[in-house]
């Protein structure tokens, strides 16, 4: 796993059920440390473009990640266009 890996995270709450209500898709945005966590963005839903979180990425614990194989949720231009845009807004 590494930055803009798309994938799904999947609650303790909902047993592995990938199709669960609250499960969520998203991608790395880079792995804490410890190797335990990644830091995440999330999108609203699973069909829309529109991140859930703008302003931070959100620590997931990577026990709860599983990598989202093709098809993908979102294509990867459209997120390594994203992370362009993030990091670029940390460097201001």
């Amino acid at each position: 796993m590494q930055k803009g890996t798309q994938i799904i995270y999947v609650p303790s709450h909902c047993e592995g059920d990938y199709e669960h209500k609250d499960v969520e898709y998203g991608f790395i945005m880079k792995i804490d440390n410890s190797g335990k966590y990644a830091f995440c963005r999330y999108w609203r839903d699973s069909t829309t473009h529109v991140l859930r979180t703008t302003s931070t990425s959100e620590h997931t614990p990577l026990a709860n990640i599983v990598v989202q194989t093709p098809p993908y949720s979102h294509k990867g231009r459209q997120i390594d266009r994203i992370i362009k845009d993030i990091m670029f807004m940390l460097d201001q």
